[in-house]
């Protein structure tokens, strides 16, 4: 279960991202993170109401509080490098460092790969490395780079920590997230004269990226709460396989032969790591 989870998650991702890459070419990366934040809110009203929880501790606040943080950080990098770049190169840079990070760690924490696990991860990590591969003329500029570093080495940490909450607490962690990202996310936005409103014309955008995010954040903590955090980060690493698909399909992005034999090995890990 918590690997369909953790390729939930991986889907929905892809979704945000795009929808956020979408948002932020015509409104400020901040209004956008600020107001999909607050969007997305409802979802995680009614995710709560139907998970339920049996025993909620301080540390898994703190916990998801820190999360949150990392997560904001990783939000603004991505969604700063997608506006800035081409979509279909930068969200792939960063699934892979996704991919590399949690494993490692949940190595050093005693974590237990089989074989036909290192199978799936090697699959997977060389599947995000082909969908990489974009066309010629893409711009990967040495800003852009740094931006998606810093928003893969976030999404990472935000993995890691969330690992640490437990079941019992079911999503309260993320409660404690968004009641941290929130108010940071407007407090910065009004500082950059950017909390207004986002037009009309990018609100479903907005909309989309916001409640993807939060509908991929119920779907991963679960799968750590309930899995290995490097089965499951591997698995959410996938999600560029879905930003580049978004991207064909609503922007008439022109995938490569490598995206295509990327995308096909992707559901082929997928395959491998969940069954």
């Amino acid at each position: 279960m918590s690997q369909i989870l953790a390729l939930s998650s991986a889907v929905l991702y892809g979704i945000a991202d795009f929808a956020g890459g979408v948002a932020t070419r015509s409104v400020d990366v901040w209004r956008v993170t600020a107001w999909s934040q607050l969007l997305g809110v409802p979802l995680l009203a009614v995710g709560i109401a139907i998970v339920g929880s049996t025993e909620v501790t301080t540390s898994d606040l703190v916990y998801g509080a820190i999360g949150g943080a990392l997560g904001l950080v990783g939000i603004v990098a991505l969604y700063s490098a997608l506006a800035a770049g081409t979509m279909s190169i930068v969200s792939p840079l960063t699934g892979t460092m996704i991919a590399v990070i949690p494993v490692v760690w949940g190595l050093a924490s005693g974590e237990q790969i089989t074989p036909v696990q290192w199978m799936g991860i090697t699959v997977a990590i060389v599947a995000v490395v082909l969908v990489a591969r974009d066309h010629a003329h893409a711009r990967l500029t040495r800003t852009v780079a740094l931006q998606a570093l810093v928003a893969s080495f976030a999404f990472a940490g935000f993995f890691i920590v969330l690992d640490r909450t437990a079941e019992a607490s079911g999503l309260w962690p993320l409660v404690s997230a968004r009641a941290l990202t929130i108010p940071v996310a407007f407090a910065v936005a009004l500082l950059v004269r950017s909390a207004a409103v986002p037009p009309r014309g990018s609100m479903p955008a907005v909309a989309a990226a916001g409640n993807a995010d939060v509908g991929a954040n119920i779907a991963i903590l679960l799968a750590l709460q309930s899995g290995p955090l490097g089965i499951s980060s591997v698995l959410t690493s996938l999600y560029p396989a879905f930003t580049v698909l978004a991207a064909v399909v609503f922007l008439h992005e022109r995938p490569t032969i490598q995206q295509r034999i990327g995308i096909g090995l992707a559901l082929v890990a997928a395959v491998i790591l969940v069954v």
